[in-house]
């Protein structure tokens, strides 16, 4: 009986070793496919990927209306972070592709956050934003804080992070944010 019991467990020792190794090996298989679907998606969209996982500097900053947000308050979140100017015209001509990928994914764990860099405190972005009818959030960076901890070279520049906070893509220059790419990223990633 002793005998038996000891076969017993080895066996389940064996079964549970086995088992475990199954779940590795699935989710190395996972992760892989994952990170070279978003790298392949991130080539066609013509997005830099950012290798070191490194978490996207947090800043405080006020939207049109006032409200003050924190980037780590948006973990959990799949972030397109856009930095702009009412004066850039490749940063307009973005602007109506971001508004449609902001409708289509606002009730998911995603949001287009845009950091206008205009230097006056808000008036031209309101009214540009306004006039054109955009129901993205806007903040307002009119000192160039988020601008310099981001390291932004020159805008439009969009930073991609993901659920857990770390800069995993950057786009510098416009994009059409609409295309079947980007929404095949973003339903990847949420």
């Amino acid at each position: 009986m002793v005998k038996d019991l000891m076969e017993y467990g080895i066996t389940k020792g064996k079964k549970a070793f086995f088992f475990s190794l199954f779940s590795i090996l699935i989710f190395s298989a996972f992760s892989f496919s994952f990170e070279n679907k978003t790298e392949d998606l991130f080539t066609k969209i013509g997005v830099q990927p950012i290798k070191d996982n490194k978490k996207a500097p947090n800043f405080y900053l006020e939207d049109l209306k006032g409200k003050k947000w924190e980037l780590k308050n948006l973990k959990g979140k799949v972030i397109f972070l856009n930095f702009w100017a009412t004066w850039c015209s490749p940063c307009k001509e973005e602007m109506p592709s971001i508004e449609g990928l902001h409708r289509q994914f606002k009730e998911k764990d995603f949001i287009f956050l845009t950091i206008s860099v205009d230097y006056k405190k808000g008036e031209a972005v309101k009214e540009f934003i306004e006039k054109h009818h955009y129901t993205f959030p806007v903040l307002l960076d009119p000192k160039g804080l988020a601008l310099n901890l981001f390291e932004v070279k020159g805008i439009p520049s969009t930073f991609i992070i993901d659920k857990r906070g770390r800069m995993i893509g950057k786009a510098i220059g416009p994009r059409n944010w609409k295309s079947q790419e980007v929404i095949s990223l973003v339903n990847l990633m949420t």
